[in-house]
């Protein structure tokens, strides 16, 4: 006589943990380690010349950043670029999306090449704009020379170039916003702008008491996602101007590659890293509480 035993099932508990557990080591392996050993050495001062040697040193690396002008000087260019690309991307995007809402010939088409930003890689865009922005061949140049007025335009100088990086990377990010600001759009009921032309309202008042009150939190997410990755940008700005001229686009993230990878001073470029994390939460945080919270 054969007994077959029943085969015991797996609670969901079980199962989730069962689907998890690769992307939980993934995760391991990709960020918590890098992490840990960032954090290690942060708090050591790592020498290669002379044989590998890491010197513990306490908290030493992050006093040595908080009294050095470079550092002030990036997280005030970072600020900065931040604050100009958040505002031109958040207009450009929005502006995308309102044109988009309404109903004209070839929407779908101008829909595709709406996004085609938003495709190209940093590193492309830092390029692209490397060569738009300056040289005689440059766009700013060229429409000098239509007005008749024969010089060359530099956009990329000590005094503009915050200006044209946040121009080029709002221009990079802006087709993201548009998009989402469009989906939200297309929810709002068409009969609160039925209401809006019996009342009379006109196309400013009724973006205003309309549209824009049901774009508020979609603004607010897209503020802290366009502000984290406008923080932490480093290919797109390094292909362009390599933290100039001078030191006048040198971002946190330059210092910290400086530091870290043309210096080798690890211990202390990690320790700067550290502080860069903490401006992007203060940041997002920051955005929340006086934004991001819901009205019950």
């Amino acid at each position: 006589m054969k007994f077959h035993g029943k085969k015991k099932e797996l609670s969901n508990f079980q199962f989730a943990l069962i689907l998890t557990l690769p992307v939980f080591i993934f995760l391991i392996v990709i960020i918590i380690y890098p992490l840990g050993f960032a954090l290690w050495a942060s708090f050591h001062r790592i020498i290669f010349f002379g044989g590998y040697r890491a010197m513990f040193v306490g908290l030493g690396n992050y006093a040595t950043v908080l009294n050095s002008p470079a550092f002030w000087h990036s997280l005030r260019v970072s600020l900065r670029f931040t604050g100009e690309s958040v505002a031109l991307t958040l207009l450009i995007g929005l502006g995308i999306a309102l044109t988009l809402a309404r109903a004209f010939p070839g929407k779908g088409l101008i829909r595709s090449l709406a996004i085609l930003p938003w495709a190209v890689s940093r590193y492309a865009a830092g390029i692209m704009f490397k060569y738009l922005w300056r040289g005689r061949m440059g766009f700013p140049t060229a429409i000098a020379h239509v007005f008749g007025i024969e010089t060359r335009v530099d956009l990329l100088s000590e005094h503009t170039v915050i200006e044209a990086l946040a121009i080029g990377n709002a221009w990079n990010l802006a087709p993201l916003v548009a998009f989402f600001l469009l989906a939200n759009i297309e929810t709002i009921p068409s009969r609160l702008y039925d209401m809006a032309e019996v009342d009379h309202l006109g196309p400013f008042r009724k973006f205003f008491y309309v549209t824009l009150p049901y774009l508020r939190y979609t603004l607010f997410v897209f503020t802290a996602i366009v502000a984290v990755l406008s923080l932490k940008v480093f290919d797109y700005i390094f292909v362009q101007t390599g933290g100039g001229p001078g030191v006048a686009s040198a971002t946190l993230t330059y210092e910290v590659y400086k530091e870290s990878f043309r210096n080798l001073n690890l211990g202390y470029g990690a320790a700067m890293s550290f502080y860069l994390l903490g401006v992007i939460l203060a940041v997002a945080f920051t955005l929340y509480g006086i934004w991001g919270r819901r009205e019950v």
